[in-house]
């Protein structure tokens, strides 16, 4: 079983001294109640869809509301653990990786939300989806923006939160503004690897829990000896940010904005600024939690899942 080791922490934690934000979040972890994510089987599977090889984990009834979940980034599907069992009683949940990411097939062609909206209208396609609740964190954010705005998609409604696309002034943390920047910031922190990454995600971006063993294993398999090509994510992340965010009043579809309070990564004035934008939507902010506030906060994640998809439908 994959572990972040030393040469891991070590680096992350140079990583960190260089994240003026890192204050503010450890003193927040301090006085907060931390927790392991308990251990639940998510039953993954990996299937040939539109022509990759995609990660996915489906369950719960059969006739209830369609939630589809997207991974985040640098995590899994298996970040939605804490969260899992309370969603799959009240609704059908499909979680999948998305290409490119998590255990799923892909490279740095994959790496845009315009990719990634294509992709999801690929996969909607082929597995016949329809009413869906689309949940998108992180990078699933980006893709799910993209995704309604360039296709005839099959969306009830929007779940978003901690990605690209609110409009106004766009606040990110530094060492992304570097990223998003510098070809040699990314280029540096591929060659770190996997570990370090995952292990500088994981302390800047919860305040409450700490993944276990089976995800930080499942997380670093499915990131090594990719870290290059993830890192085009982020490359003019500004730029692609703002052809969603020019885009997202167009947006006509019941959309909660979720977000931590304490998210440092992407601020959460981010929040405030895309509902103001959104002509239909409802905003959540989720207390002591952050930039992971499905994982920190994952009872109130679900509760507030299931109660939006009841509401908005």
């Amino acid at each position: 079983m994959k572990k972040l080791n030393a040469y891991d922490q070590l680096n992350a934690s140079t990583l960190l001294l260089l994240s003026p934000e890192w204050r503010k979040v450890k003193a927040a972890q301090k006085a907060a109640a931390s927790f392991e994510t308990p251990d639940i089987t998510i039953p993954t599977e990996t299937r040939t869809i539109a022509g990759r090889e995609i990660r996915l984990a489906e369950a719960g009834p059969a006739d209830a509301p369609l939630v589809v979940l997207l991974s985040p980034f640098p995590e899994s599907i298996l970040s939605f653990a804490g969260s899992w069992t309370a969603l799959t009683q009240k609704c059908r949940v499909l979680a999948i990786d998305l290409p490119g990411f998590g255990a799923s097939e892909g490279d740095r062609h994959d790496m845009s939300p315009a990719a990634q909206g294509a992709h999801l209208a690929a996969i909607f396609d082929e597995l016949d989806l329809h009413n869906i609740h689309l949940v998108g964190p992180d990078v699933g954010m980006g893709a799910a923006l993209a995704y309604v705005l360039n296709h005839q998609h099959r969306v009830s409604s929007l779940a978003i939160g901690h990605g690209p696309g609110a409009p106004g002034p766009f606040k990110l943390a530094f060492m992304i503004n570097m990223l998003a920047k510098f070809g040699f910031m990314r280029f540096s922190t591929a060659l770190l690897g996997a570990g370090p990454l995952l292990a500088y995600s994981a302390k800047l971006g919860a305040i409450r829990h700490r993944a276990n063993a089976k995800q930080i294993d499942d997380y670093k398999r499915a990131y090594s000896g990719r870290a290059a090509e993830v890192m085009h994510w982020f490359k003019d992340l500004r730029s692609k940010a703002a052809g969603l965010a020019d885009r997202v009043g167009e947006i006509d579809i019941p959309t909660l904005i979720f977000w931590g309070e304490l998210d440092v990564m992407f601020d959460v004035s981010n929040a405030r600024q895309l509902h103001a934008a959104l002509p239909h939507s409802t905003l959540q902010i989720l207390p002591t939690a952050g930039h992971l506030s499905w994982a920190d906060q994952p009872e109130l994640f679900a509760a507030m899942i299931t109660d939006w998809v009841n509401t908005s439908a």
